[in-house]
């Protein structure tokens, strides 16, 4: 028995002597402009610029930020005056004025040694959401969307737990309810029902285009709360494309080969990063 216990010792010393961390090549372009913004109607604008820079360094993986670089804000043309500012240790240019539903924004920047980039989007009407609901100690939640013909838009959708502060029901973003579209009661999306639960759920235009439509939420624990929020951001393509490329990145909780900018959807010129138009409604009820 002493002889086994000396030979597993050996053997896991050699397998761990033996072992060597593998590292997959990624192509880099060089140094460029990281600019991203979403921008949300009566919010202020938050740009965030950085630096991209390769994705070997994995010992640090945080973009350096451009506090000195020129940026420019156009609401329809007309310059927004903005400023830098430090929250919860990153910096931001921040503008004085609140964002506009059915603006178009182009955002220029340029930073020394670096080829200056641009992009632009425009912000989107909100959601049309009415009617939520759920009960106790079911994994059902229910609640309608009414889309605008006349646009394309597209949708994020997002629950919550909430409870009572004040006497304003409020969304606790740390107890995100995940779920799935309920795969009987959905047929409109059938092909894009599986069995995984999420945090959120994105739709494209093709699915609600100017239709009423009732939407069945299965969540993945039975509902406890006394209140519930749903969320729903409309979003133009470019926001769509960039929040479901990167997904995983965001809410995988772990790091993923999409950190690199380079391997994810950008619409801004000669950098990374994305600027997009974003508007939000909540639907907050109690459950019965």
């Amino acid at each position: 028995m002493r002889y086994s216990i000396i030979y597993i010792i050996l053997l896991s010393g050699l397998l761990a002597a033996c072992q060597k961390e593998s590292r997959i090549p990624i192509p880099y372009d060089g140094d460029k402009i990281v600019l991203n913004s979403f921008i949300q109607p009566d919010s202020l604008i938050y740009i965030r610029v950085t630096k991209s820079k390769p994705v070997k360094e994995y010992g640090n993986l945080q973009f350096p930020a451009l506090e000195n670089a020129e940026v420019e804000i156009l609401e329809d043309g007309t310059r927004l005056p903005v400023y830098w500012k430090v929250i919860n240790g990153r910096g931001y240019y921040v503008t004085n004025a609140v964002a506009k539903e059915g603006k178009k924004y182009t955002l220029n920047v340029a930073d020394s040694g670096l080829t200056s980039v641009s992009a632009e989007d425009s912000t989107p009407g909100k959601p049309a959401i009415k009617n939520g609901s759920a009960q106790k100690n079911t994994n059902r939640v229910r609640f309608t969307l009414t889309d605008d013909v006349a646009k394309t838009n597209y949708y994020r959708i997002r629950m919550y737990n909430a409870e009572m502060v004040g006497g304003v029901m409020v969304p606790n973003k740390k107890d995100t309810v995940k779920f799935r579209l309920d795969p009987s009661l959905n047929n409109s999306f059938i092909d894009i029902i599986g069995d995984t639960y999420y945090s959120e759920v994105m739709i494209n235009d093709e699915r609600v285009n100017g239709k009423e439509v009732l939407f069945v939420l299965q969540t993945s624990k039975r509902v406890s709360s006394d209140y519930m929020m749903v969320e729903v951001n409309s979003l133009n393509a470019g926001g769509y494309k960039y929040l479901q490329a990167t997904y995983e990145q965001r809410l995988g909780g772990s790091i993923d080969l999409s950190l690199d900018a380079s391997s994810i959807f950008s619409n801004v010129g000669n950098g990374y990063g994305i600027v997009a138009g974003i508007n939000t409604s909540w639907l907050a009820f109690a459950v019965q």
